[in-house]
């Protein structure tokens, strides 16, 4: 049962991730990712790693998702302008690479039995692994600094769109 289950939370977040990628509107490639994170948060859950699965739905779907539809409707991207792309021999060969890449890693998770764990020494986790105050030591200890930038690249991407929003306004509006 749990295998199945697992098996179709799998399958969801790669339809909904590919829908992602291939949706022509912007909202619904966001509504699309918000499907593919919460097929993910259920993942982790199944793993027992449900600390990460409430941060997945709390900070991906939650937050960053309402800042991605938020930077959408600032840009306002009209439905001709999104028409007007094309595929490129850069979009190809970004596909193909994709493919390759996508292929070997199948290869490589088929060769895996069922509940088998590579051979590597002390494979076995801490008694607190995962738990709150372990996640937050680490993070704010040994990872602060690409935490803050990261909160710094989101900072940047929307004043970027407000700037390019305001741009197009000036330039509309004379």
């Amino acid at each position: 049962m749990e295998l199945t289950l697992f098996s179709i939370l799998g399958a969801l977040a790669l339809a909904s991730a590919v829908a992602t990628i291939s949706c022509r509107s912007p909202i619904r490639c966001a509504l699309s990712l918000v499907v593919c994170l919460f097929s993910v948060a259920g993942l982790y859950v199944l793993l027992q790693a449900h600390f990460l699965a409430a941060m997945q739905l709390l900070v991906y779907a939650g937050a960053i998702m309402v800042l991605f539809v938020f930077v959408v409707m600032l840009l306002n991207l009209s439905p001709e302008r999104v028409d007007k792309a094309k595929v490129t021999f850069l979009a190809a060969v970004s596909g193909l690479a994709t493919l390759f890449i996508t292929a070997k890693v199948a290869r490589i998770l088929m060769s895996f039995s069922p509940g088998s764990q590579p051979a590597v020494p002390g494979n076995v986790p801490a008694p607190d692994f995962g738990s709150v105050g372990t996640v937050g030591r680490l993070l704010f200890k040994q990872f602060l600094l690409p935490f803050e930038l990261v909160s710094l690249l989101l900072l940047v991407a929307v004043v970027g769109a407000v700037v390019i929003a305001r741009k197009r306004f000036w330039r509309e509006g004379q």
